[in-house]
């Protein structure tokens, strides 16, 4: 059984809280690892599209909606190409979730960061971003703070090929604000028994967190000498990545409080002026509490 609904993004929308929720109803199937890659990484997709099907969708029992949810759909030009070659698109069901396009930016920074994988400062990285996301698609992938954010020309993608009654667009602050009202929009969108609850206690996930040191999380996170050297003094390997994971929790910290400057963000929003205006007229959606810009 191949999907018949995707959920195709935004990333740090939140998606990942969505996948929970959807996945608590019983006519709904969706695979045990969120953001399968499938189409979009090319060592996966190459295995072809029954690999897809047995793979992730082999354990399907009959549930009357079938998905995946991986964020990246959206945002890869080749994701839509090859859905368009391997997937019935035109029949199929897709969940778009927009968030404030400068919110988004820097929650997917702070994960940057946190990852031991981003030094500069968030308006560094912005202003070196044009330049790393050109190289390749993995810099694309780490370092689009801002490129991912202009949600209307990617959208655009999409429009020719599918019909606008088989797409549901909803806001992350909605989502966030009253869960059990919206996935009741995708239970009614998916055509599913609306008598069910929504659980409403799925757990928020990845909260936005940041390392007490850089340093110390580079190290651990870089391959090298010292790494040798830990195996030979710690060989119990579950011990050892036990340990890792104790001390990279020990050396996070909630980024809940670090903001964008209000200079910054009003600079980036007049950037995505144009184009929230679009995503706003293509949606329908009020996008009022995005445009606190003079």
């Amino acid at each position: 059984m191949l999907p018949n609904f995707l959920v195709v993004g935004a990333q740090k929308s939140g998606t990942t809280s969505l996948h929970e929720y959807l996945r608590a109803h019983p006519e709904v199937y969706l695979p045990e690892q969120k953001e399968t890659k499938f189409f979009l990484r090319d060592e996966i997709f190459s295995r072809g599209i029954g690999y897809y099907e047995e793979h992730f969708f082999g354990d399907w029992n009959g549930e009357a909606a079938v998905g995946e949810v991986d964020p990246d759909y959206m945002y890869f030009f080749q994701c839509l190409d090859r859905m368009r070659a391997n997937l019935d698109l035109a029949n199929i069901k897709l969940i778009f979730v927009f968030r404030n396009p400068v919110d988004r930016a820097f929650s997917h920074y702070l994960m940057t960061y946190r990852r031991g994988l981003e030094e500069l400062s968030f308006e560094d990285a912005l202003a070196a971003e044009s330049a790393r996301i050109a190289l390749d698609d993995v810099n694309r992938m780490h370092y689009s703070y801002a490129d991912r954010g202009f949600y209307a020309r990617q959208l655009e993608r999409f429009t020719p090929f599918v019909d606008r009654s088989n797409m549901l667009f909803l806001l992350s602050e909605d989502l966030a604000e009253d869960p059990v009202s919206e996935i009741r929009k995708c239970y009614d969108f998916l055509g599913l028994d609306p008598t069910v609850e929504p659980d409403s206690t799925v757990e928020k996930f990845h909260q936005a967190a940041v390392p007490r040191s850089a340093g110390l999380l580079r190290l651990i996170k870089r391959d090298g000498w010292h790494k040798e050297l830990i195996r030979l003094i710690l060989p119990n390997e579950r011990f050892r990545l036990g340990l890792r994971a104790r001390i990279l929790a020990l050396n996070e910290k909630p980024g809940s409080d670090l903001k964008v400057p209000d200079d910054l963000r009003e600079r980036l929003l007049r950037g995505y002026r144009k184009d929230m205006d679009s995503l706003q007229q293509m949606t329908g959606l009020d996008l009022g509490k995005w445009f606190n810009i003079s």
